[in-house]
């Protein structure tokens, strides 16, 4: 089963929502890293096989130019940002199994309010 890890941006209140729907899925809060540098979220996302979950248009970046990093990144494009407007779309996707039909584990995956765009890496060799 896929795991997440929730940017320190995306509410308690979310992460809660995720766990109920039955997701493995923690906090850079809860495991105490508030504050962290994205380098260091992306590191322990590496570390223990988890999607980070985002609102920071960075993660985006680093994704595309670091070309050490082997995970997969949701980045959150919808407004409101709401709690409850979050959860619905991410709970809509999620239980779409899009990112497990579509092997888009490794991926970034950009959700927007009616679609989500996906860029895999280029497998070297």
């Amino acid at each position: 089963m896929l795991k997440y890890l929730a940017d320190e941006n995306i509410s308690p209140l979310t992460v809660k929502t995720i766990r109920q729907l039955g997701y493995d899925i923690t906090s850079v809060v809860e495991v105490g890293l508030p504050g962290a540098e994205d380098e260091k979220v992306v590191s322990l996302a590496q570390q223990e096989n988890r999607i980070i979950i985002t609102f920071d248009l960075d993660f985006g970046e680093i994704f595309y130019f670091a070309s050490n990093i082997d995970v997969g990144i949701i980045v959150l494009r919808i407004n409101p940002q709401t709690v409850e407007h979050t959860n619905k779309r991410l709970t809509t996707f999620l239980k779409a199994k899009i990112i497990e039909n579509r092997n888009l584990a490794k991926a970034l995956i950009i959700l927007e309010e009616k679609r989500y765009r996906y860029r895999k890496r280029e497998s070297v060799g």
